[in-house]
């Protein structure tokens, strides 16, 4: 079980951007999490990886506790896929991509390869390993995104804003690749759609806050929406 307990996120300048949240994501669960812009998504999910440390909360991945000690245990087990995919494909092929995790991890090559193509053969990318991710398209530059989080083997998957950038061809085929995946997920999204077709659960966040938590209802609560800037 991933879980949040009383999260508050700051940063430096002292602006609040996540305020005493709580809530869990059960194994193989998926939960979106809905918001204005400036509601606090991005900042809770950077928050599960140790991109920014909590101010106050805890955060619960099983027994372990996020710290500064077990940020590399925690980021092995939380694999975050970024809006932009550009910020995630860095390397001069998608195989050099997706090998970096495993790598930095302290695979060795055997099992990188294996992890490497375990990941691409799982969302039907096989064909992209020796691609430039300058010459790929939207959807699969999303797609190779993540992949780079799957060969880590991750028992949770957070999602900022996953059909950003895609046209509705390559939405559907997002959907359907998410809608595969074994592992428990967080969806940061403005797409309601998405998130009823792929969720069980809803959270709401307004102004850092958790203004609610329930079922896929919450998604057709015009009243709730509009109070949150939806």
């Amino acid at each position: 079980m991933l879980k949040v307990v009383d999260l508050t996120v700051e940063y430096t300048d002292g602006t609040r951007a996540v305020e005493s949240v709580s809530f869990s994501v059960e194994a193989g669960e998926n939960v979106a999490m809905i918001g204005a812009n400036g509601a606090g998504k991005t900042s809770l999910l950077l928050s599960l990886v140790g991109v920014l440390m909590p101010a106050a909360g805890e955060i619960h991945l099983g027994e372990a506790v996020l710290n500064k000690k077990n940020l590399r245990e925690i980021r092995s087990r939380i694999g975050l896929v970024f809006q932009n995919p550009d910020d995630q494909l860095f390397m001069p092929s998608i195989f050099e991509d997706v090998a970096f995790g495993p790598r930095s991890f302290g695979s060795c090559e055997a099992e990188t390869a294996e992890r490497v193509n375990q990941a691409l053969r799982s969302l039907e990318i096989g064909h992209l390993a020796a691609r430039s991710p300058l010459k790929l398209s939207g959807g699969e530059k999303r797609l190779a995104a993540i992949a780079t989080v799957l060969a880590m083997n991750p028992d949770f998957l957070l999602f900022d804003e996953p059909a950003a950038f895609l046209d509705p061809r390559a939405r559907r085929s997002l959907i359907d690749v998410l809608s595969k995946l074994p592992q428990g997920k967080l969806i940061a999204t403005h797409d309601l759609a998405l998130a009823e077709t792929l969720c069980s659960r809803v959270l709401l966040l307004q102004k850092g806050k958790l203004a609610a938590d329930g079922g896929t209802e919450l998604l057709r609560n015009a009243a709730a929406l509009e109070a949150a800037g939806i």
